[in-house]
């Protein structure tokens, strides 16, 4: 096993490259992730989702609308109940998704003004 101290030089000549600076230059809000947050009642269980909007252009129509459809899929993974239970479906689907989207939009709006307000 290599000591230590052999990955500390790697990582710091890592940083010192040009990669990690080529990313410094990006906005940070278009490289934020939105946060998604829901449960399936009524379980206490919390479901959290990240989904990348790092390489989307949010000034664009075609920019909101691929984050809109990466959030719904995302909320939709989140909120399908399995199959062996189909009769609680809406009774659970319809607050998780209400609940996923009221953390996830507010998140998604400021993401679109910070990126228009960059013009």
């Amino acid at each position: 096993m290599k000591p230590l101290s052999y990955f500390v030089p790697l990582g710091l000549a890592l940083l010192a490259s040009g990669t990690a600076t080529a990313q410094s230059s990006q906005p940070a809000e278009q490289r934020s992730p939105i946060i998604v947050v829901g449960k399936l009642h009524p379980s206490p269980d919390v479901i959290v989702r990240t989904v990348f909007i790092g390489d989307l252009d949010l000034k664009s129509a075609a920019g909101e609308a691929e984050m809109e459809k990466r959030v719904g899929g995302a909320i939709d993974d989140m909120c399908s109940i399995p199959s062996p239970l189909p009769l609680y479906g809406p009774l659970m689907e319809k607050p998780c998704r209400d609940e996923a989207w009221a953390s996830a939009r507010p998140q998604m709006d400021s993401a679109v003004r910070k990126a228009k307000s960059e013009s």
